[in-house]
């Protein structure tokens, strides 16, 4: 588990589950929290019914997670190591890019995607795969109900099919 005041990148999913559960303030407040420019677009974008994922301004937002830009260099590290052997969508192919690219030496990345931990796995960083319970609960926050994809026991299933060289279903 990630200790307090380390680096979490966390993606669009990640990012509108903490909100919904209530665990985005103490999660901002503990840990340095980063993301992708096109995670934080996705999260404030309205959808068809014209209702966003995150009903916050971005400029309260910004001030809570760290924003990068990703540039078409970055993201052609990341294809390149992938070798379309993974399909990520846009926000997963981003936030992974600018893992790639981060220079810190030490971070996590909470992103509840199949997607993003078979990328993961296969760059050989799955280790620093973290689940949005495991983060709450290093904040002190306990017992926080959340939907399966969010928990511990998911992400340690999903990566023990990997480790055990099963596909992810």
């Amino acid at each position: 588990m990630p200790p307090r005041h380390a680096t979490i990148l966390v993606d669009t999913n990640a990012i509108q589950a903490a909100h919904r559960y209530g665990c985005w303030n103490v999660l901002h407040k503990t840990f340095k929290l980063e993301t992708a420019e096109y995670c934080l677009e996705e999260a404030l974008r309205p959808n068809r019914k014209g209702k966003r994922l995150v009903n916050r301004s971005r400029d309260d937002l910004n001030q809570e997670v760290h924003t990068h830009a990703v540039t078409d260099a970055q993201r052609a590290t990341l294809l390149y190591a992938l070798q379309g052997r993974v399909d990520l969508d846009d926000g997963e192919r981003d936030l992974l890019s600018l893992a790639l690219s981060l220079k810190a030496e030490v971070w996590w990345l909470c992103g509840p995607d199949k997607a993003t931990i078979r990328a993961m796995h296969l760059l050989g960083i799955i280790d620093r795969m973290c689940s949005l319970q495991g983060l709450a609960e290093v904040t002190g926050m306990r017992h926080v109900k959340l939907e399966e994809q969010y928990t511990e026991k998911w992400l340690s299933s999903k990566r023990t099919m990997l480790q055990l060289g099963m596909e992810l279903i």
